[in-house]
């Protein structure tokens, strides 16, 4: 017989932990839930003394976050499910990473997609070089993201992005240097992804840096430092007002 998975919840919500444990146990016979923690420290503690293969991990706790958790484990060597209840940024984040989360209330059908492959494949997706990059991201630390092109990820600079244009189901970046990098995901993808980080969806087909603008039209229209004019949709004229608030 195969040994169990050996697991651990860090939730600090006890009814949310004790459903989700109930989950488990009824539709994942080989995985084995070995404690629960609702605290940072307490959670480092059980992660040392168990060396758990998955974490089912809610993002917030009592005195902090998973984060903090995590920081402070110096060679993870376990599959982290992030469970969270809000926070559309921080959820597309965690998917632009490739980490498995899951959205409460837990979806038993996610739940069970996420464990078959995890099994099918042991195979992790948290890895600590990812991770470390994850961090940087959400913190401003890094103005980086990594864009899958092709068969690989590539690292820019967000600071070179003049903007983001939609190409059907695919998103083009342009860059400073002239450079049109085609990325497969829609520019709605990247507008949840990037908000947070000083883009500003101008009309239905394009997001642009605010780094890289020059002046406001009429407050009508963008100028781009490239000398590029960009009319700002009508629906989206509040938005510029803000913005105008925001850059003044």
């Amino acid at each position: 017989m195969n040994a169990k998975v050996k697991a651990i919840i860090i939730e600090d919500d006890t009814e949310a932990a004790d459903h989700l444990n109930s989950l488990i146990s009824s539709n994942f016979n080989n995985i084995e839930i070995l404690g629960f923690s609702d605290n940072i420290a307490n959670s480092v503690k059980l992660i040392n003394k168990v060396k758990p293969e998955i974490i089912f991990m809610d993002i917030l706790l009592n005195d902090g976050n998973a984060f903090q958790v995590l920081d402070m484990i110096e060679t993870p060597n376990f599959e982290v499910i992030f469970i969270t209840a809000y926070d559309s940024y921080l959820e597309k984040a965690i998917e632009h990473y490739a980490f498995n989360y899951i959205l409460k209330p837990i979806d038993l059908p996610k739940l069970k997609q996420i464990i078959d492959r995890y099994n099918k494949l042991k195979q992790r997706m948290f890895s600590l070089a990812k991770y470390n990059q994850f961090i940087k991201f959400l913190s401003d630390q890094s103005s980086q993201i990594l864009l899958h092109v092709n068969n690989e990820y590539i690292m820019i600079n967000l600071n070179d992005v003049i903007k983001c244009e939609t190409d059907s189901n695919y998103t083009i970046f342009y860059l400073s240097n002239n450079e049109k990098i085609l990325v497969s995901n829609t520019l709605k993808y990247y507008e949840e992804l990037l908000s947070h980080k000083g883009f500003f969806r101008a009309h239905r087909s394009c997001l642009l840096n605010i780094k890289h603008i020059k002046s406001i039209y009429k407050k009508e229209a963008i100028i781009l430092n490239n000398r590029e004019k960009i009319r700002v949709a009508q629906r989206n004229k509040s938005n510029l007002n803000n913005l105008i608030k925001l850059l003044s």
